[in-house]
């Protein structure tokens, strides 16, 4: 199954892009960077408790480090579903950060807010391809034998 998400490019600052895709956390929307460059898939800790109130999150017994930071505490929870486009991912075992600083500067540029980063982990397992021109995002998902 091949899927296709359109990629949202803002120019920061005349520095460079960043790129977002939309997605569904259960059925609720949600908007992910794209970042090839972070090695796993993240989520915003506050936007994710204010889409989920009484989602469970449990301490990670290492440090995460990257996104413009030192070494920093994270959780880890699971979502019953991520959704992009058409590949749902079930019983998905979360990784939650504080982003709240990548979030910030975002306001300050008038940039929609972020619920997590989607990395390497997921562009890797899905072959990602990043088309610039076209601004899309083609995931692949294997078909599973039966």
């Amino acid at each position: 199954m091949k899927t296709v998400l359109p990629l949202d490019f803002i120019d920061i600052q005349q520095d460079g892009y960043h790129l977002f895709v939309d997605a569904k956390i259960g059925r609720k929307k949600a908007r992910f960077l794209v970042d090839s460059g972070a090695s796993r898939t993240v989520f915003d800790e506050f936007q994710l408790m204010k889409l989920f109130p009484k989602i469970r999150l449990e301490v990670m017994d290492r440090l995460s480090t990257g996104l413009g930071s030192n070494s920093v505490a994270g959780s880890v929870t699971e979502i019953s579903t991520l959704k992009l486009g058409e590949i749902k991912l079930r019983d998905y075992e979360a990784i939650v950060l504080d982003l709240s600083h990548v979030n910030e500067s975002y306001k300050l540029l008038g940039i929609p807010l972020i619920h997590g980063v989607l990395g390497s982990d997921l562009l890797m397992k899905f072959g990602a391809v990043l088309d610039y021109r076209k601004k899309r995002l083609t995931l692949k998902q294997e078909n599973k034998k039966r």
